[in-house]
């Protein structure tokens, strides 16, 4: 699932998409790869990550509403991000098919490795799940017409007070189900990553942005201490953030980012 833009907002969700075939040798990378999103973390975030890890190189153009408005026609789906591989113009859409083709780019397919491919899908569809989750209390706040309610009714006193709600709930009683699959996810692959080895693969790249937007503070009714209460969980994010390919890319206050307390 990708979006179509709503509003410039941070850390949207994206739901994984199939993909069929799963070769065993690293794929080679194109001439040139070109990721298109907004300036924002949101569905583009996982595969930036993937695509930083696995060494390739990429062109990571982030573009106004504006400009999204101009394009959105040549889109497949009328939605971003979008890829583009070689140079030929042919667009891809859908996020969960472009993070897959990154790990798959990973020397060795260290990314997304076949011998663990049941692992690494299972820990992408916890994200999912949480995502899904997420998903009534984000868009509540953003667009509340998805749920049978007027436009823009979600600026008025009532309509905050429906997202506050359903945000509170998510933070009292989904969110640390989740944080507890991931906990469990962390201590059965041996606890650096969420699936056994040495390496992180595509499913730390899907969940850890996923996870630290709701460190950071930006999110109404969202508090930026909600995740200390499992402190693996926060461990494994500033772990990741620690990364030499990524380490000082969130200048944030969120968990890994360079300005946490």
């Amino acid at each position: 699932h990708n979006h179509t833009m709503l509003l410039p907002v941070a850390s949207l969700f994206f739901a994984a998409a199939a993909v069929s075939s799963t070769p065993t040798t690293t794929n080679m990378a194109p001439s040139s790869i070109k990721l298109t999103y907004f300036d924002i973390e949101g569905a583009a975030e996982p595969t930036r990550l993937a695509f930083l890890l696995a060494g390739a190189e990429f062109e990571d153009v982030r573009i106004d509403f504006p400009s999204w408005q101009a394009m959105k026609e040549s889109t497949p789906f009328g939605q971003l991000p979008v890829l583009e591989l070689g140079g030929d113009g042919k667009m891809i859409a859908q996020s969960g098919a472009m993070i897959r083709y990154a790990g798959s780019l990973s020397e060795g397919r260290s990314l997304y490795p076949t011998d663990k491919l049941l692992e690494v899908e299972e820990a992408l569809g916890v994200t999912d799940d949480l995502n899904r989750a997420f998903s009534p209390p984000l868009y509540m706040g953003m667009k509340p017409s998805l749920y049978g309610f007027e436009e823009g009714s979600n600026k008025s006193d009532e309509g905050k007070k429906r997202t506050e709600i359903l945000r509170a709930a998510f933070v009292k009683d989904e969110l640390p189900k989740y944080l507890g699959f991931y906990e469990q996810l962390l201590e059965r692959s041996g606890g650096d990553w969420l699936v056994a080895g040495d390496k992180p693969t595509i499913a730390d790249c899907f969940a850890v942005p996923n996870l630290r937007r709701f460190s950071r503070g930006f999110i109404d009714a969202i508090p930026a201490d909600c995740m200390e209460t499992h402190p693996k969980v926060i461990a494994w994010l500033e772990r990741f953030c620690a990364l030499p390919e990524i380490k000082g890319r969130y200048q944030d206050n969120g968990i890994g980012g360079t300005k946490k307390e």
